[in-house]
C-alpha cells in the first residue's frame, strides 16, 4: 500500500515553503479523480509543479508519458527517488516563471495534456502561455483558486467577466469539474480551490490571435469606460471611423468592455488597426 502524501514528505524531510505558495494535495481520492480528468484528454502529460507527486503517481499508472516540472530541489529528489526507475516518467527541474514553453511541450509529446496545481502568483502567466500554445496541446486540467475558476467561466456582463473569460473562453471549452475545500491540502490555504478542464476548440491564425489579445488587454485597462471613448484614446479613431467600425463589427460603441461578448471582441479586433502586443 502506498504511503500517504504527508508521510512521504515527512520521510524526505520536506516541509511546505510559504514563499513558493506550496500547499500539498493530500487527498488520494481527489488526486485519482484529477488524474482521470487528465487521462480523459490524452495519455501524454506535462505536469506543472509536481510537488510531492500526489497527482504524478496516479498519472503514471496509465499514461504513456509523464513529464514533471518542479523547481524545488528537495521535491525533485523525492520525485526521482519514487518514480525515477519508471520508463514513462521524466523530470525537468525548472522554474515555471522562466519556462521555455515550446521546448517543454515538445518534450512532453506531440499534443500533451497540461496539468497541475497552480500557485496563485503564476496562474495567469501559465494560462496565457497555454493560450499562446493552444494548437499544440490536447487540453489542460488545473487546480486553481475558486475565484480564478469563476473568472474563467464568467458570463458577459457579469461582475467577474474580464480578460480571462474573454481570451480563454474564445479558444477553450472551459468546465469547472469540481470545487475543492481547503481541507484536502497541507497546509490548509485560506481559500477554496476548483479543478478546471480546458479543451481547445477551433483554430486561430497566430497573427489574428496576437491582435485579439493585444486589443482585449488594452481596452480592459479601463473596463468602465465606453468603447467609443477608448477607441478615440488608444487607436486615435475619429467619430466617423468609430461609426463605420460599429456598423462593420456589429458592436454598440456605447458598451463597456465587460459588456462585450467574446465573438464581438473577435470581430472588433479583426477590424481595428494592428496593435503591438503589451
Amino acid at each position: 500500500m502506498s504511503r500517504s502524501q504527508q508521510s512521504l514528505l515527512r520521510d524526505y524531510g520536506i516541509r511546505p515553503v510559504k514563499r513558493r505558495g506550496q500547499n500539498f494535495l493530500v487527498d488520494t481520492n481527489l488526486a485519482r479523480a484529477i488524474a482521470q480528468d487528465c487521462l480523459d484528454l490524452g495519455d501524454e502529460i506535462l505536469e506543472l509543479g509536481a510537488g510531492g507527486g500526489a497527482l504524478t503517481i496516479h498519472l503514471l499508472e496509465s499514461a504513456r508519458k509523464v513529464v514533471c516540472v518542479e523547481v524545488d530541489r528537495h521535491l525533485c529528489a523525492l520525485l526521482t527517488g519514487e518514480h525515477g526507475d519508471l520508463p514513462n516518467f521524466e523530470l525537468l527541474e525548472a522554474d515555471l516563471a522562466k519556462l521555455d514553453w515550446a521546448a517543454t511541450l515538445r518534450l512532453a509529446g506531440e499534443k500533451p495534456v497540461v496539468a497541475g496545481n497552480l500557485p496563485y502568483v503564476l496562474t495567469s502567466k501559465v494560462l496565457f502561455a497555454l493560450a499562446d500554445h493552444r494548437q499544440v496541446i490536447s487540453g489542460a486540467v488545473f487546480m486553481v483558486q475558486k475565484e480564478v475558476a469563476e473568472r474563467m467561466v464568467a458570463s458577459c456582463g457579469g461582475r467577474d467577466f474580464g480578460i480571462l473569460a474573454v481570451v480563454l473562453g474564445s479558444i477553450f471549452d472551459i468546465r469547472i469539474r469540481r470545487t475543492v475545500p481547503a481541507s484536502v491540502f497541507w497546509p490548509k490555504p485560506d481559500v477554496e480551490s476548483a479543478v478546471v478542464q480546458l479543451v481547445p476548440r477551433g483554430s486561430w491564425p497566430d497573427e489574428e490571435f496576437r491582435q485579439f489579445l493585444a486589443v482585449v488587454k488594452v481596452l480592459f485597462q479601463q473596463r468602465r469606460k465606453k468603447l467609443r471613448t477608448q477607441l478615440r484614446s488608444h487607436f486615435k479613431l475619429t467619430p466617423e471611423n468609430i461609426q463605420s467600425l460599429a456598423a462593420d463589427a456589429g458592436v454598440d460603441m456605447d458598451l463597456r468592455p465587460e459588456q462585450l461578448d467574446a465573438a464581438s471582441w473577435r470581430r472588433l479586433a479583426q477590424l481595428l488597426p494592428r496593435k503591438e502586443r503589451p
